[in-house]
């Protein structure tokens, strides 16, 4: 390869990477916004069943928006492995985005009665169908697009527009609330989160217009015919890679969400520490440990994936429970230190973890495999992390419960790490099937996937 092949190669990725990072960045932004406003939300679109049975059903619609994802992760898993993965992320976004708006323009129950909440549910149901699709093709279209060599750096894109997109929408909830009073939020503070979405959209749909579809799906048209049924190719022939998939996504999001989301529920509800700007914690939590994460995609680049993720799992074996008792030392400074401890080895593995789910599928069928078995695992994972975490403290009467889930998922997630190849600077495989290649086509055959060796 020459020097300006590889100079270009490395434009693309860039280009290819920063619209993967913006595009999911937004879509977080936009997914967070509901949860982080559950409670005012709770008392304006379901009055009917008050206080706390209010407060179930707006979180109902949270779970609801996760169990749908995987619809979504089929739906444009389908399409971008049949038209590209270019087209499917812009369409993904301006879902997103016109949802998200349209929840911040949204009538009251005191306005339009039951049709409220029934337009709220429908518009939370969009947002996950869109969230579904992002992630799959944002981590196809950044890794698809790098060179070998830096596909870790690169592929670590992703990760870091989830981080900021959730960080952002706790930054913009907690800005709006502390400039305005209780009333005006209920009134109309609660909107502007939402109604930020609409510019976000368009300096999205713009950004992703320039980028072009990744070269290897390019040239995997080029040589043979889009798969007709690519959920069916991967749940046949690539099982044990889908399998893979879930285990890692479960351990990773699992102890991800222990390590997070649920840590501000954690301290504020079960160790009663007085956090009114608990949406700042959340901010300082995610964004704190950011840098790490394309530092640790370029180590995986150097000594391999399985190494780099395999230490994270470790780190939380390791943690867990002495950063747990940390917290319940009665200092707020040592438990918020204790968190951001904690989140060292999150970092850690989300700086890999998406490109090496990308590795374990075929371009044939990527997107699709990576969509199917990351939603799967959110289900599993973050769907009911919190739930499950704060159950344990409940039946137990131990604080430090949720820590010995986290020592659970992690040891789950190093076993599924023993079955995984080392795949770090090879080349991505095409999935194209030798007889399929068209007449005169010199590319040379695919070389087997992960879970094929």
């Amino acid at each position: 390869m020459t020097t300006e092949t590889q100079g270009d190669r490395e434009r693309v990725a860039r280009r290819a990477s920063t619209a993967a990072a913006v595009g999911t960045a937004i879509e977080y932004y936009d997914f967070a916004i509901y949860g982080y406003l559950a409670v005012i939300l709770a008392k304006l679109f379901f009055p009917a069943t008050q206080g706390f049975v209010g407060l179930l059903s707006t979180l109902g619609v949270i779970a609801g928006a996760y169990f749908i994802r995987p619809v979504g992760g089929l739906i444009f898993g389908r399409i971008g492995d049949r038209r590209g993965r270019r087209t499917v992320l812009l369409a993904t976004v301006a879902l997103m985005g016109v949802a998200t708006t349209l929840t911040g323009l949204l009538p009251t129950y005191a306005s339009i009665g039951i049709a409220a909440p029934i337009l709220l549910t429908l518009l939370r149901l969009l947002q996950g169908l869109s969230a579904g699709g992002e992630v799959g093709g944002a981590v196809s279209l950044s890794t698809e697009s790098s060179p070998s060599r830096r596909r870790g750096l690169f592929g670590s894109a992703t990760s870091i527009g989830v981080s900021l997109g959730l960080a952002g929408a706790a930054a913009v909830v907690g800005t709006v609330s502390a400039l305005t009073t209780a009333e005006q939020m209920a009134s109309w503070g609660w909107r502007v989160p939402f109604l930020i979405a609409a510019p976000l959209l368009v300096a999205a749909v713009i950004y992703r217009l320039k980028v072009e579809d990744s070269p290897l799906f390019v040239q995997m048209i080029e040589e043979a015919a889009p798969p007709k049924a690519p959920v069916t190719e991967v749940v046949r022939d690539h099982t044990a890679s889908l399998l893979r998939v879930i285990g890692l996504g479960y351990s990773t999001l699992t102890t991800g969400g222990i390590a997070s989301v649920y840590l501000v529920v954690h301290l504020s509800a079960v160790l009663k520490y007085p956090l009114s700007s608990s949406l700042w914690l959340t901010v300082l939590i995610v964004l704190v440990p950011l840098a790490l994460i394309p530092w640790a995609g370029a180590l995986s680049d150097r000594f391999g994936r399985r190494r780099v993720v395999g230490a994270g799992m470790i780190g939380f074996l390791v943690l867990s429970v002495p950063c747990f008792w940390a917290m319940q030392q009665g200092s707020l400074a040592l438990a918020v230190v204790a968190a951001l401890v904690l989140n060292v080895p999150f970092a850690v593995q989300q700086g890999v973890i998406y490109t090496m789910y990308s590795e374990l599928f075929p371009t044939r069928v990527r997107y699709s495999g990576v969509s199917l078995g990351f939603n799967v695992a959110g289900v599993v994972g973050t769907g009911t992390v919190s739930l499950v975490a704060t159950s344990l403290v409940a039946a137990t009467g131990i604080t430090i419960a949720p820590a010995f889930y986290a020592v659970v998922a992690a040891v789950v997630g190093l076993l599924v790490l023993l079955s995984v190849r080392e795949s770090s600077g090879e080349e991505l495989a095409s999935g194209v099937p030798a007889g399929e290649r068209g007449a005169g086509t010199a590319s040379p055959a695919p070389t087997p996937t992960t879970a094929d060796r």
